[in-house]
């Protein structure tokens, strides 16, 4: 069996192994075919899940934050269950998630994402403000290529705190076209902003550029917008309540 056991090693197949260490398979009252299934079933669960920890790991979602957890909620606009599916993955088309600081855009879009994960996407989450200016930083070393072939490559990208900036210079307004370009109709992005879609392009401040942007990320999107009075500060009051403060 320690011979068995280290060539299973050697093959990686560590769900395998665990199984044979854990649960005493090879002595239960199961036929050659049930044995074997049995150890497959574990290799296959061990590789799934290795998967979609290094899915989470690489997304910089916030990992705690599940879809399931999230109740439909028409008052604030909030329709869970029509996204539970990720169809939008499978399609190639966008969200956009708008609304005032604090009422659960970002949280949703990171539910949403570590879904995602979960059924074996790849997804990034970014700070938009933050992130140009890294892009800046990529085109003076000469990397902007590369950053570019990997944000293509990943399945769904999550855009947070679009319109945060007072302004957007040309040469980023540049870079955000060529990202929301080379994805259209090829992979999914989700966009959170509090600015409503219907100032994006004043915001943008290039008539042709911002037309060329908004055609490909609003063509073939839904919108959801998040209504209601910030969470956080309801959550703060909620505290402050319960610990006898006013």
């Amino acid at each position: 069996m320690e011979q068995i056991i280290k060539q299973m090693r050697e093959l990686k197949l560590l769900g395998m192994v665990n199984c044979l260490e854990t649960q005493d398979i090879l002595k239960q009252d199961l036929s050659f075919e049930e044995k074997l299934e049995f150890l497959l079933h574990h290799e296959l669960t061990h590789k799934k899940n290795k998967k979609i920890a290094r899915l989470l790991n690489n997304s910089k979602l916030r990992h705690n934050i599940r879809l399931e957890d999230i109740h439909d909620d028409s008052s604030r606009g909030l329709e869970r269950s029509t996204l539970l599916k990720l169809e939008f993955i499978t399609k190639h088309e966008n969200i956009v998630i708008t609304g005032a600081t604090g009422c659960g855009k970002t949280y949703l879009s990171c539910a949403i994402g570590n879904k995602a994960c979960v059924e074996g996407y790849s997804v990034k989450f970014i700070k938009l403000p933050t992130f140009l200016e890294e892009i800046q930083i990529s085109h003076e070393t000469g990397t902007f290529s590369q950053l570019l072939s990997k944000l293509i490559a990943f399945d769904l990208l999550i855009l947070d705190d679009f319109g945060l900036t007072t302004a957007i210079n040309d040469n980023q307004l540049n870079d955000l076209f060529n990202i929301i370009d080379e994805r259209y109709q090829l992979k999914s992005t989700i966009i959170i902003s509090q600015l409503a879609t219907n100032v994006w392009h004043n915001y943008l401040n290039n008539p042709t550029i911002a037309d060329a942007i908004l055609d490909r990320l609003l063509s073939q999107a839904d919108k959801i917008e998040l209504k209601g009075d910030s969470l956080r500060w309801s959550e703060k009051m909620k505290g402050g309540m319960q610990n006898g403060l006013t």
